[in-house]
């Protein structure tokens, strides 16, 4: 198959013409051919082909058009799917644009080696591969146009090449028409013109080709108004005085074509994919404007090594010369433009005394140079766009490859590219690179050198030049040394290089704000944060911490890191960037600031999470609070934040926990047992009992030793309620009998109620159902007294489901009901979803199916719509049991296997063995015997484990009823 777009497009399969059906299956395959083999997303496809017509049906429309196009070129395997989008698949060979390109390549490198007639000849029959112009009739499409004019402006690069090689060969007279014709199209043409005044010199037609430079010269300086650049001028006075050699034009003047790049770096690591994306970048072309790419990352990440190699691998695409400037622009006295362009004027040949005041000035004279020339510009270390702007040419020959820290995106039409870390397999390459000792590659503490040094390939280098001055360590060595965070950065300083300077380079470029922003973001202890801890840190308006926490992003010492659960940004601090946020604090800050600030984040926790579970709740229910102080953001933030508690609650699961730790440390009894217990709100609801637990004994030990009974009690209620939701009911009992004991000694009834209320649960599962009764009784009174509605429905519903499971169902409804329009009347949903579950389990004690199962769907509706795991495996629970009553058995089968995966996920074995039961009856009733009999062991046992004898006994029943089953033991 081949693929012809250098000209009118068609396709031939094995020599016949292949007829493509429509229009856009043209531009389908076109759009797939601009990419050179990569893929493309379907968004891209769908918006290039349809733009602003495409409806809702676009996704289908496409996937028809590939399919058609797929049957018409009689391959379903030529454009394949993956994961990244569509691509065609072909060789470079069957796709005349792509191998125009790759032999254009391959013959400007053979130019570069001064092998001309290689060179001729590859480039010549690349420029025979065209047969008019690219796509023509189909650059209506923008892609197209873009990549149809980037092939143009490189068939002339290519003929210009071609050019040269000729020259070098000796044909002279034979190119002067061909390059007579192409500065006819363009007069201003410097090199071309040098290129026919060389031709018709070396050819014998001398005054020709000073009637060439008479020509050029009045164009340029009406045109332009400037003379032409020196090698044109060397040229002309060559012609003049007879020379006997003149050229070849791609090397004449007086000044050779000033190569300002530093060396490249020859152990350039794990950055293929990148430098093959800057590169072709670079080989890419504009009309009308230099191609411009900004490499952006943190300090240490490897910016300068990145632009330096794809310089010099691109060094041939630019004959006319490469510059090179240290900007410096993240420290504290970057290098101003006008002082830059004053180097690039005297590297292009402009004495001292010729260059201009100005910077305006200077920057004209420097694009009046660069016009028509064809230079790699590489501007390191750039701080911002003012910077750099005055050292961009104009010409579309030239380019310009830019590493800042900041991504520079208010300059227009750049290729930007995002350096990150390098992967996990690359940082220990790079490690055994720099030490020469490619063994350690399997050596474990390799590893772990690369995890310490955050895979930042300063640091890497840095860990490995120590390593190769010391050959007598092993790696495990450096490991232990750079184990401690005290002294890591310490550790990672050798000779000149240095983590910490780099940093510290960063840091000295900021305004004060941001300084103080970066050293108390050493005092997080999660992860990725967002804006409003930069709001409690600081201690000032929103807006205020947005603009310095945007300029921490800018200088790429803090990394976005999407989005969270609440639709709000979130950003992250590399490991060592941390570390010396943490240095910083600890030589910057004073003390009590340092105090207050860490007091506000966790105040702001607390007020958060508070407001988080009143709305939830309906107000401060089913929790006691402290009276430890509060740090509320502005009401907008906190609006905003709290739109969704429940996600937020999720999305802070992490920042809570630490804010437990962080408030333990500094004793504040209060602070650290009310975000314990507010916290539960989350912990049960998405079953983190880990850190349900961690946090209330880190609590307790605080309320211990700072002599806080309150604190205590609510911890053991806390722990207590913990043990409930693991249903490990016996060790529950001894941490509410200390709570209320403790509650009543400091006259806390609303704690004694809440304690009482779940002691109740306790005996009402292991069978004591009149104590039951009587505590919830007890509990409902005094929950009254103090005003918690919600702890009273909760109370009300637990009554009920005593009597439903005593056969009492007409007592128990209007318990159910008293109860489902209290949690509706507070807004809380989960609540309504546990009264709702109770009333299945009242409908199915009735034999009411249907009933039953619409409540139990409504319950696992509500819990997903929360993200409440446990509600929704009660509700699968539910409609499992009813479809089971209703003698649905392949549903009932679907759905008690959800319930026992879903219980298994959360840690529920009392619903696990519910589910089991329910399973082995079905299988009983399907006759699978030996199914039914594993079933009902397997609930046994979990019953007898949480001590729930009456549910072991029903179901050591249904294995007695089975018959031929061995019964197990009781």
């Amino acid at each position: 198959m081949e693929f012809r777009v250098l000209g009118t497009m068609g396709v031939l399969d094995e020599g016949r013409p292949v007829v493509l059906t429509s229009r856009r299956q043209e531009q389908l395959l076109a759009l797939l051919i601009c990419r050179a083999g990569r893929a493309v997303t379907a968004e891209t496809l769908i918006h290039e082909l349809w733009r602003d017509r495409a409806g809702p049906a676009a996704a289908k429309n496409l996937q028809v058009l590939v399919h058609r196009l797929r049957r018409t070129l009689g391959d379903p395997d030529q454009i394949r799917l993956d994961r990244a989008g569509y691509l065609l698949r072909a060789r470079t060979s069957e796709v005349d644009a792509w191998q125009f390109t790759q032999m254009a390549e391959q013959g400007r490198a053979a130019l570069a080696r001064d092998n001309a007639r290689t060179a001729a000849s590859l480039l010549g029959r690349a420029l025979r591969l065209w047969r008019g112009t690219a796509f023509a009739g189909l650059t209506g499409i923008g892609a197209v146009a873009q990549y149809a004019t980037h092939l143009e402006q490189e068939r002339r690069h290519v003929l210009a090449a071609r050019v040269d090689a000729d020259l070098a060969l000796g044909r002279h007279a034979a190119i002067v028409p061909e390059l007579t014709a192409l500065l006819a199209e363009n007069p201003l043409d410097e090199p071309t013109a040098a290129r026919l005044m060389t031709a018709l010199y070396r050819s014998g037609q001398r005054k020709d080709a000073a009637e060439v430079y008479r020509r050029t010269r009045a164009v340029l300086v009406r045109e332009l108004g400037v003379e032409p650049g020196p090698q044109l001028r060397v040229l002309e006075e060559a012609v003049l005085r007879g020379d006997a050699e003149v050229g070849p034009a791609r090397r004449a003047g007086v000044i050779e074509a000033p190569n300002l790049l530093p060396p490249d770096v020859p152990d350039l690591t794990g950055r293929d994919q990148e430098l093959r994306r800057l590169t072709g970048a670079l080989g890419g072309r504009r009309a009308g404007s230099p191609v411009v790419c900004v490499v952006s990352g943190m300090p240490g990440v490897g910016k300068t090594a990145l632009v330096v190699r794809a310089g010099h691998d691109r060094r041939a695409d630019f004959p006319d010369g490469q510059l090179y400037v240290n900007l410096r622009g993240a420290g504290p006295g970057p290098v101003e433009p006008r002082e830059a362009l004053a180097r690039f004027l005297r590297a292009l040949g402009v004495s001292g005394t010729a260059i201009p005041e100005t910077v305006d000035e200077r920057a004209g004279m420097y694009r009046a140079k660069l016009s028509g020339r064809r230079v790699l510009v590489v501007l390191d270390d750039a701080a911002d766009e003012g910077q750099v702007e005055p050292l961009i040419p104009a010409g579309a020959g030239c380019a310009v490859l830019i590493a800042s820290r900041a991504p520079l995106t208010a300059l227009p039409a750049a290729y930007r590219l995002m350096l990150d870390v390098l992967a996990d397999e690359d940082a220990v390459r790079l490690l055994c690179t720099v030490t020469g000792r490619p063994r350690l590659a399997r050596d474990p503490a390799v590893r772990d050198i690369a995890a310490l040094c955050g895979r930042l390939p300063l640091a890497l280098r840095i860990a490995g030049a120590r390593l190769a001055a010391r050959p007598h360590w092993p790696a495990a060595r450096l490991v232990e040394r750079l184990a401690g965070e005290h002294r890591r950065l310490d550790e990672l300083t050798h000779g000149p290089l240095s983590v910490r300077a780099s940093l510290a380079l960063g840091h000295s470029g900021l305004t004060a704000p941001g300084r103080t922003l970066l050293r108390r973001l050493g005092l997080l202890e999660i992860p990725l944060f967002a804006g409003w801890h930069a709001v409690a840190l600081l201690g000032i308006g929103a807006l205020e911490a947005e603009d310095a926490l945007d300029e921490l992003l800018d200088a790429q010492l803090v990394e976005y890191a999407g989005t969270d659960q609440v639709g709000e940004a979130r950003y992250r601090l590399h490991d060592l960037v941390r570390l010396h946020a943490r240095e910083r604090l600890a030589a910057d800050e004073p003390p009590a600031e340092a105090a207050a600030a860490e007091v506000r984040l966790i105040g702001a926790y607390l007020a958060l999470a508070e407001q988080a579970h009143r709305r939830q709740y309906g107000g401060d229910y089913t929790v006691l609070h402290g009276d430890a102080p509060r740090w509320d953001p502005d009401p907008a933030t906190r609006d905003r934040l709290l739109a969704d508690p429940a996600g937020w609650l999720r999305t802070e699961r992490l920042g809570l926990v630490a804010a437990v730790n962080q408030a333990a440390r500094r004793d504040l009894s209060e602070t650290c047992w009310d975000l314990a217990l507010t916290a539960v709100t989350l912990f049960e609801a998405q079953g983190h009992f880990d850190d349900w637990e961690r946090t209330s004994r880190i609590a307790l030990a605080t309320a211990v030793r700072t002599g806080d009974r309150r604190g205590e009690a609510a911890m053991h209620h806390s722990l207590g309620s913990l043990a409930i939701f693991r249903q490990r009911y016996g060790e529950g009992q001894p941490h509410f009998a200390t709570a209320v004991h403790l509650f009543e000694a400091v006259g806390d009834r609303h704690g004694q109620a809440l304690t009482m209320r779940n002691a109740a649960l306790i005996d009402r599962m292991q069978d004591r159902a009149e104590t039951a009764l009587h505590r919830y009784e007890h509990a409902l009174t005094m929950l009254q007294e103090a005003g918690d509605r919600h702890a009273e429905a909760h109370v009300l519903g637990s009554i009920a489901q005593i009597h439903i499971e005593r056969g009492r169902a007409a007592t128990a409804a209007p318990l159910l009901d008293r109860a489902l329009a209290a949690y509706w009347d507070l807004g809380d949903q989960r609540g309504a979803a546990q009264i709702l579950n109770r009333m299945g389990a009242m409908h199915l004690a009735e034999g009411r199916a249907d009933a039953a199962a619409a409540a139990f769907r409504e319950v696992t509706t509500t819990a997903r719509a929360n993200g409440d795991l446990i509600g929704e495996a009660h509700g699968l629970l539910g409609c499992g049991e009813a479809a089971l009553l209703a003698a649905d058995h392949e549903a009932a089968g679907d759905l008690l296997r959800s319930t026992l995966s879903l219980a298994a996920e959360v840690d529920q074995p009392y619903l696990a063995a519910r589910a089991r039961l329910a399973a082995g009856r079905l299988a009983a009733l399907q006759g699978e015997q030996e199914r039914a009999c594993e079933l009902f062991t397997a609930a046994a046992a979990g019953f007898a484990d949480l001590g729930m004898r009456v549910w072991h006994d029903r179901a050591a029943a249904e294995l007695d009823a089975l018959g031929e089953c061995q019964a197990f033991p009781r």
